[in-house]
């Protein structure tokens, strides 16, 4: 029964309000008990006139009172709901239950499962079977089974969105086999909208299964369609995307360009027309940052569809071409630089150097640090460009050779495999042999699964000489006789590429096929580069470590869930062979995600491919009931009734017991007292119902919901908190957060002793005037800070003196410090006493050195190791060899390198390669402290002056270390450093 959005489950009951009138009828007829007067002596009784009396029945609003207890505890018993799903099934047969849980379902999964735990809700009053069919849970579509509805009910509580496609043919087959015994069935249907792998079979299928029963198709409501979102390949070179949907209502948002790490790099906003089933948009950043962004999302929606990785494929590459033909015979068309302009124009910046010379050429391109050269018909390269592009090769850069009549003659060192004098020509009068067609691609070339085509001919060549090669040299691609076309070597960090053919159609029209552009898409870095960084050459190994996994098959390494976050892989995801890359789409054994191993990682994304993945159902089942997710949870009022009767009877007793007390003495004071009642009763019937009253549809409903659950949470987690016996966080100073947030600074740990945190001070002030004098680095003054209170997050830098009576920190404190610095923090641990010996090493050590080991050791801390030599410390800013103080015999320690490190994921992370903590005794702050008129305030021994300027340096050079990281251990530094050292 429905009254307005309220049904009632139990409606029968709600005869017993006729019987209201006879109680109203009873209560009136029934006086309160009799006034006691307490009669004098009869002398006194002459003229005694009685002005009050005592009623013969109940007051009126005493009875209204007990009259509306009555009717809430009949509304009660009759079970009445707030937005109620009564009705949303019928019948009395078997239910089967589609829920629709691919990646379409993720971004509104809470209205699908409310919907769903009505409808089960339901079928539980009803007793009727059901049976549970997640579309995208392939393996459980096998082992489908009615059961009852609170098994059902218990089931669907693990049911999550997954971040694949539904297969709906999968289900229909599984519906079939589990209903074999039945012939007619009702279907409700939670659908995602989307017409995915067979939806309209599907649709078929479910008609036939239902045998003319009731068939429920629920579908998101308009503007709520799942949408994603992916990169794609811009003609003009701009780093573009596109947001697909299915159709349906306008949509506007923004899609967040988002860093490996989860930062924000950028932004560009998108409006979806109505009807619309894409919309393009395009982010303005410049290519270094461009190439640091490792995938795209759309912000406020979550699902595995909205999220787009990006690998070696969406890199922006900067490509160098210098060409070896004469000006006078390089035509557009025969250029040799043309078709190579055309391939990687659309994927890449090109960069064409101004200089005339090739010596020149090949030096401005080096100098604005190209990633990738192209040289066509560059016979040999001597002197300084051999030694150029050599130096820029084994630092990491790729050289990609085309062949040419130069190259006939012979090369230089820096092509991958020897070569015969000559060539080879295929075709002609005076040739036997015929031009010849390319072999398939083998498993283990970065060409493998590209199609070749049996149009593409060569018919010259240069011949690699197979008695002179070795096992470095590798085969990426071969002729139909066996001859190699492409081949490769690894010359340290770089890689060398030689194509035996020409860049134009002179000896070949494979740079007339679209073959061409993919095997210089992979080869030049664009999808393969880092495939091939990690790949191990030929014949060899890299060390006991190396991988294992065959070159030619990827396993998953990150992958998305549901609902679009990044995490481990699940354990059924199984690897993927290279070949079946380009054709494979996301399921349950390969979700989308990143494949492969460090260097060489490829991405599978929900909305990769084309637009018609998202195309909204086209056929639904024939005389399907449509409707579309409920937004108002179903709310029973029977509690609320129960409490408003309570609050009543409370309220009548009160009544009585104050009119037999004699409080009512008169009319007026009745009235008022009448009065007051009846607002005593509003205002408990408001207070019994949730929200303060009867909620209602809408936004207001959602609102009390939403403050209702927010503020049970908060109780919660306070409760689970006291319980734990962890105290909550304390709330941060707002005037210490301005002060050490409104301009950068540095910081020192107060110990409580005045002379320490004096000479803190004094050398952090003193340092900070270091650095504005010397780097771009400005800061304010110092901030001494408690790290029991404080925030440390503000700082980028923490000096912490030890004393020798410093206390261990406390829980919170330890919390606090482990924190600072797993995000990045560095913390410049002295112990002031010129030691030599480390905790770890020395347990019998100084003072400090003991204190040092009370403080840090609760601590999760990493192995350490004195500074290397050629740590990034030592070079940040100023070349150091050593690290003094106000002392200098002390030893400075840094988290040990990578290489010997452990495995232990809990310790500090190293954000930027940036050593979490530095270990000294050499009193740097004493070294740094000068006074107001910028005079030392204590002196270097024994090095006097000089060795204050060193500190000075010290002080810099930690600096800028957490500041800016490991760049200064890129390879571009590496000339520079190497000239400032004499080297």
């Amino acid at each position: 029964m429905m009254l307005g959005s309220i049904g009632f489950l139990s409606p029968a009951l709600l005869a017993g309000l006729i019987a209201l009138p006879v109680i109203w009828w009873l209560l009136r007829a029934t006086p309160p008990a009799p006034q006691r007067i307490h009669f004098p002596a009869t002398r006194i009784l002459k003229g005694l006139r009685s002005r009050e009396q005592t009623p013969a029945r109940s007051p009126w609003w005493l009875t209204l009172i007990r009259m509306a207890a009555a009717a809430a505890v009949i509304l009660a018993l009759a079970e009445p709901v707030l937005n109620p799903t009564k009705g949303v099934v019928a019948g009395t047969g078997p239910l089967v239950v589609v829920v629709d849980n691919g990646w379409g379902a993720a971004a509104h999964w809470q209205d699908r499962g409310d919907m769903l735990k009505a409808v089960l809700s339901e079928a539980a009053h009803q007793s009727r079977p059901v049976m549970l069919v997640p579309t995208a849970d392939v393996a459980t579509l096998h082992s489908l089974t009615l059961e009852s509805a609170k098994a059902a009910s218990d089931r669907s509580q693990s049911l999550a969105p997954r971040p694949w496609p539904s297969d709906r043919t999968a289900a229909a087959e599984g519906i079939r086999s589990a209903l074999a015994g039945e012939s007619r069935a009702e279907i409700f249907w939670l659908s995602d909208g989307l017409e995915n792998e067979g939806g309209t079979a599907f649709a078929s299928a479910l008609a036939d299964i239902a045998g003319g029963e009731r068939i429920t198709l629920v579908e998101p409501g308009r503007g709520l369609e799942p949408i994603g979102v992916r990169l794609v390949k811009s003609p003009s070179g701009g780093f573009e995307a596109e947001v697909v949907s299915p159709g349906g209502a306008a949509r506007e948002g923004t899609v967040v360009a988002m860093s490996s790490r989860g930062q924000p790099l950028g932004e560009a906003a998108f409006r979806l027309p109505e009807g619309a089933r894409s919309a393009p948009l395009a982010f303005d950043m410049p290519i270094e940052l461009r190439n640091q962004v490792g995938y795209l999302a759309i912000a406020g929606e979550r699902s595995a569809g909205a999220v787009h990785l990006l690998d070696s494929a969406a890199r922006w590459n900067r490509i160098g071409l210098v060409s070896g033909a004469s000006f006078e015979k390089a035509q557009p068309l025969l250029s040799y630089l043309y078709y190579v302009e055309r391939a990687l124009g659309p994927y890449a910046q090109l960069m064409h150097p101004n200089a005339v010379s090739t010596d020149d050429a090949i030096a401005e391109l080096i100098r604005e640090h190209a990633t990738v050269l192209v040289f066509a018909d560059i016979g040999k390269l001597v002197g300084r460009s051999l030694e150029d592009v050599t130096r820029w090769v084994e630092g990491g850069g790729v050289l990609v050779r085309f062949a040419g009549p130069h190259l006939e003659q012979g090369g230089d060192e820096l092509i991958p495999v020897p070569l015969r004098f000559g060539g080879r020509t295929l075709g002609g009068a005076l040739s036997w042999s015929e031009p010849q067609a390319l072999a398939p691609f083998e498993d283990g070339s970065p060409f493998a699964g590209l199609e070749v085509s049996s149009e593409v001919k060569v018919s010259r060549q240069v011949l690699a000489d197979p008695a002179l090669m070795d096992d470095r040299t590798e085969v990426w691609a071969r002729l139909a006789d066996g001859t190699p076309l492409v081949t490769a070597a690894k010359r340290k960090s770089g890689w060398l590429i030689l194509f035996h053919v020409t860049a134009n159609a002179d000896w070949s029209n494979l740079p007339l096929s679209g073959l061409f552009v993919e095997m210089l898409q992979r080869v030049a870095g664009l999808t393969g580069l880092a495939e091939m960084a990690g790949r191990i050459p030929a014949g060899g190994t890299e060390g006991a470590g190396a991988s294992q996994t065959p070159q030619n098959v990827l396993a998953p390494v990150e992958a998305l869930d549901g609902f679009g976050a990044i995490g481990l892989p699940l354990p059924t995801a199984r690897p993927i062979e290279v070949a079946a890359l380009s054709r494979l789409s996301p399921d349950a054994e390969h979700p989308p995600g990143l494949y492969g191993e460090a260097g060489r990682l490829k991405a599978i994304n929900i909305a990769g491919g084309p637009v018609d993945l998202l195309a909204p159902l086209a056929v639904r089942p024939p005389g399907a009931l449509a409707a579309v997710y409920r937004t108002d949870e179903q709310r029973p009022l029977k509690p609320a009734l129960i409490l408003a009767a309570l609050a009543l009877l409370f309220l009548d007793v009160i009544a009585v017991v104050a009119m037999n007390s004699g409080l009512w003495s008169g009319r007026r004071r009745g009235q008022g007292a009448a009065t007051a009642a009846v607002a005593l009763l509003a205002w408990a019937a408001a207070l019994a119902l949730p929200g303060g009253g009867l909620p209602l549809q809408g936004a207001g409903l959602a609102a009390a919901q939403t403050a209702g659950e927010g503020g049970a949470a908060s109780s919660a987690t306070s409760a689970a908190d006291q319980a734990a016996g962890t105290a909550a966080p304390a709330r941060v100073d707002d005037g210490f957060a301005l002060k050490a947030s409104i301009a950068p600074r540095l910081g020192y740990v107060l110990t409580g002793d005045p002379a320490t945190d004096e000479t803190s001070r004094l050398g952090l002030s003193g340092l900070g005037r270091m650095l504005t004098l010397r780097t771009a680095f400005e800061p304010a003054e110092p901030i001494g800070l408690d790290v029991e209170r404080d925030e440390l997050g503000f700082f980028p830098v923490l000096y912490w003196p030890i004393l020798s009576n410093a206390p261990a920190l406390s829980e919170a404190a330890r919390g606090k410090v482990d924190a600072f610095m797993r995000e990045g923090g560095l913390i410049v641990f002295d112990t002031r006493d010129a030691g030599e010996q480390l905790p770890s090493i020395d347990p019998s050590g100084s003072p400090s050195t003991e204190a040092l080991r009370r403080v840090i050791g609760p601590l999760d801390i990493p192995r350490l190791e004195p500074v290397p030599p050629d740590h990034v410390v030592t070079k940040s800013f100023y070349i150091l060899r050593t690290f003094p103080g106000r002392f200098d015999n002390g030893q400075m320690w840094v988290e040990a390198e990578a290489g010997s490190e452990t495995s232990d994921a809990r310790r500090p992370r190293r954000a930027d390669g940036v050593s979490s903590l530095v270990i000294t005794a050499n009193d740097l702050a004493g070294a740094w402290a000068m006074d107001e008129l910028g005079r030392p305030v204590f002196a270097c021994v024994p090095g006097g002056e000089e060795q204050r300027e060193w500190a000075y340096r010290v002080g810099v050079n930690l600096v800028m270390y957490a500041l800016t990281g490991n760049y200064k251990a890129d390879q571009v530094h590496v000339p520079a450093l190497l000239e400032r050292l004499g080297q």
